[in-house]
């Protein structure tokens, strides 16, 4: 079997469309060069509304379905059904915007009730791409606290080459509070803002090559992965792909 298309979802997780969204195009630009198939989703948080979770476990009765009637599940979806997820992301106090660690609260805690077992294999790679005003400014610690959502909800966290990134891609917007820095410093040829959009590619190209192989070697590994009923999703999904094809 060909390896499959590599179905990546970029996630701008800012509520204004500007830095991490110039800077999740600028990582997307060149996947038509890849030598593997994709297809690419982008889902912005501009505009959405995605509410802090309120602990009533009513999602584990309702097969993972939440109450809560807000945007959260349309990305939930597009997130399950992808092979890469890419954060874009600017840093709020030293962390993540909140509407994003809202998602990612709701994320894990709707699965209890989504598959009949605990610790699916989601097995995505995950790459992340932090932006901020300052130049010391919180964007690593950004940064590990999704690759700890990586590896608490059993996927990869995927770096770029360094000496540009390593364990994600980072940049800064020069003091400038604009929606439209780093735009202002790219056509300013600024280095350090070129040397984020580098990582930032590579970030994307080796998540993607992470996924492809993940996905050939489970194609591969399936009938011995089957007898475990946490790869069962990560498995019926290359099946229907397989169909498709």
């Amino acid at each position: 079997m060909a390896i499959s298309t590599v179905k990546i979802l970029g996630i701008c997780a800012s509520p204004r469309e500007g830095n991490s969204k110039l800077l999740l195009d600028k990582a997307l630009e060149d996947i038509s060069q890849y030598p593997f198939d994709t297809k690419v989703a982008i889902y912005s948080f501009r505009n959405k509304k995605i509410n802090p979770c309120i602990s009533c476990f009513k999602c584990t009765e309702k097969k993972g379905r939440c109450v809560q009637k807000d945007d959260f599940e349309e990305l939930r979806e597009l997130w399950i059904a992808s092979d890469v997820i890419i954060y874009s992301i600017p840093v709020y106090h030293l962390s993540v915007p909140g509407q994003l660690k809202c998602f990612i609260d709701r994320l894990g805690c709707t699965f209890w009730g989504y598959y009949p077992v605990p610790s699916v294999r989601h097995l995505k790679t995950i790459g992340i791409l932090a932006q901020g005003e300052h130049f010391f400014g919180g964007q690593e610690i950004a940064i590990s606290l999704l690759i700890q959502h990586a590896v608490l909800l059993n996927c990869i966290p995927v770096s770029g080459d360094g000496w540009e990134s390593y364990i994600g891609a980072a940049g800064w917007t020069g003091n400038i509070l604009d929606r439209d820095a780093l735009a202002k410093l790219c056509r300013q040829d600024d280095f350090e803002t070129k040397s984020t959009i580098t990582a930032a590619k590579s970030v994307v190209k080796r998540a993607t090559e992470v996924a492809a192989m993940i996905k050939s070697g489970c194609y591969q590994l399936k009938h011995e992965l089957s007898s475990d009923p946490r790869y069962a999703p990560y498995l019926a999904r290359l099946q229907e792909e397989e169909f498709a094809d």
